[in-house]
């Protein structure tokens, strides 16, 4: 799954409202990064 949001307080929100709460929770494929001022990341 990849989440693409304006700011990091966006990605987290984004990452919340799918359950993951806690950087365990989260098991990434690609760390968050920045690419045309957006913050993109992708998770399992």
């Amino acid at each position: 799954m990849t989440f693409e949001a304006d700011t990091l307080q966006h990605l987290t929100a984004q990452l919340r409202q799918h359950g993951k709460f806690l950087l365990t929770d989260v098991h990434f494929i690609r760390a968050p990064y920045r690419h045309d001022r957006h913050w993109i990341c992708t998770v399992e």
